[in-house]
């Protein structure tokens, strides 16, 4: 059995994964990420609502 070396991929397919590729190499975003992420996990959240109300 033979295996390709060539694979078709729509565009907007390519963009989406360019875009996560370069958001997983953006040593700043991946870190807000995970502070958002122990954010979340410790409580630490708001109603949306509610905070758009005191802007």
């Amino acid at each position: 059995m033979t295996k390709s070396n060539l694979v078709s991929v729509s565009k907007f397919y390519l963009d989406s994964l360019m875009a996560t590729i370069e958001t997983l190499e953006n040593e700043y975003v991946m870190d807000q990420l995970e502070r958002s992420e122990r954010d979340i996990q410790k409580g630490r959240v708001r109603n949306a609502r509610e905070f758009l109300k005191e802007l």
